[in-house]
C-alpha cells in the first residue's frame, strides 16, 4: 500500500507519522503541491490514498486517477478543492478534518468581535503614532457595552456554539438562523431562535456567517443582506471568503452602514493588495487566514490526516469521510 502527500513548506506535514505507516506496511511519499495536472497524475500512480493541502482535485483529474486510489484526504477543515461528486462516482472517499481547531477558530472570532467592539486597532495605531498628547482623547466610532449587544450567528455548528457560549458569558444576547436546527434545540442552548435570515439581520449588532461555503451560501452577506442590517453593524468572517461579497462590504463600510469589520478569510487569497480599500481602513481588522493556528491544533490536524489516509489506504471508512455513502 502507498500514501502520497502533496506538501509544501508551511502546510500540514504527515511525515512525522511515517512510523505509523511503516507499522502497517504502507509506503509514504511526498511531492510538492505546485504541479501541472500531468505531473499530479503521474505522482498518484500506485497510490492507495492521497493527501492534499492546496493542490486541487477537479473532475478532470479525478476521472484520470489510477484505480488504486481509494481515498483523498484534505488536510484542512474544508474540502471545496476536491470534486466530491466525481470521487463518489468512482467510489473514492473524500475526507476532511472538520474538528481539529474548534477552540482556536471560535476564540479568534470572539477576539475579532471584542477588538472591534473596543476599537483596539484605533487605539493601538493612535498610541504608536505619538498622537496621544492629553488625557481622554477619543476618536473613531463609538464603543458599545457588550451586554447591550446582540450577536447574530448565521449557522450554529460547533464553532458557532463556542462563540455563542463565550459571548453569552459576557452578557451578550446571541441569536441564530440555522434551517437545520429546531427552535427547541437552539433555545436549549440559551440562544435566540430566528426563523429567517432577514430576522437575524434586522436585530443583530454583530453578524458572522458560520457555515460552509456552498453554491447556496456564496455571498450570503451581500448588498441586499447589508441593506437589511442595523445601521452601525459589525461584520466578522472567519469561515470562508466567499461568504461575504467584498465589494458590498467595502461599500457598507464606506457609507457607514457597517461600523467595523474583522476578516480572517478573503475571496482571493493571499490578500496582499496594499491599495485595496480594506487595507486603508482603521475600522477593519485583517488577519491572514490563521484562525485555526495553534501548536495543539496543528498536531491534531496532522495526526488525524495521517490516520484517515492510512485507514483509507487500507480500505476502511475514516471518521472524516464526507461521502461515505459511495461505499454502500
Amino acid at each position: 500500500m502507498k500514501i502520497v502527500q502533496f506538501h509544501n513548506p508551511g502546510s500540514p506535514d504527515l511525515a512525522p507519522h511515517k512510523k505509523m505507516f511503516e507499522e502497517n506496511n504502507i509506503e509514504f511519499v511526498q511531492y510538492p503541491e505546485f504541479l501541472s495536472q500531468e505531473e499530479q497524475l503521474e505522482c498518484c500512480q500506485g497510490a492507495d490514498a492521497v493527501a492534499t493541502s492546496i493542490l486541487k482535485f477537479p473532475r478532470e483529474v479525478i476521472e484520470k486517477l489510477p484505480d488504486s486510489v481509494k481515498c483523498i484526504v484534505r488536510t484542512a477543515m474544508g474540502y471545496e478543492i476536491i470534486d466530491v461528486d466525481a470521487c463518489s462516482e468512482r467510489g473514492i472517499l473524500v475526507c476532511n478534518v472538520p474538528d481539529y481547531a474548534m477552540e482556536e477558530v471560535s476564540m479568534h472570532q470572539v477576539a475579532l468581535i471584542m477588538a472591534l467592539c473596543r476599537k483596539l486597532k484605533h487605539y493601538d495605531l493612535f498610541v504608536h503614532s505619538g498622537g496621544w498628547t492629553r488625557q481622554s482623547m477619543i476618536h473613531g466610532y463609538e464603543c458599545r457595552r457588550i451586554s447591550c449587544l446582540t450577536v447574530g450567528l448565521l449557522g450554529l455548528g460547533r464553532i458557532a456554539k463556542n462563540v455563542a457560549r463565550a459571548m453569552m458569558a459576557m452578557g451578550a444576547t446571541v441569536c441564530t438562523y440555522d434551517p437545520y436546527l429546531s427552535r427547541e434545540t437552539v433555545e436549549a442552548l440559551g440562544v435566540k431562535f430566528c426563523g429567517s435570515k432577514d430576522e437575524l439581520l434586522a436585530q443583530s449588532d454583530v453578524i458572522s456567517a458560520n457555515i460552509p461555503l456552498t453554491d447556496e451560501s456564496f455571498h450570503i452577506i451581500d448588498a441586499d443582506a447589508i441593506s437589511k442590517m442595523k445601521d452601525g453593524v459589525i461584520v466578522v468572517n472567519t469561515g470562508r471568503g466567499g461568504l461575504v461579497d467584498t465589494n458590498a462590504l467595502v461599500a457598507g463600510l464606506q457609507s457607514g452602514k457597517i461600523k467595523a469589520a474583522g476578516l480572517d478569510v478573503y475571496e482571493t487569497e493571499p490578500f496582499s493588495d496594499v491599495n485595496h480599500p480594506l487595507m486603508k481602513m482603521e475600522n477593519v481588522i485583517l488577519t491572514n487566514h490563521v484562525a485555526f493556528q495553534s501548536t495543539e491544533a496543528s498536531r491534531e490536524l496532522e495526526y488525524k490526516s495521517a490516520l484517515y489516509a492510512m485507514q483509507g489506504a487500507m480500505g476502511e471508512i475514516p471518521a472524516g469521510a464526507v461521502n461515505r455513502q459511495c461505499r454502500k
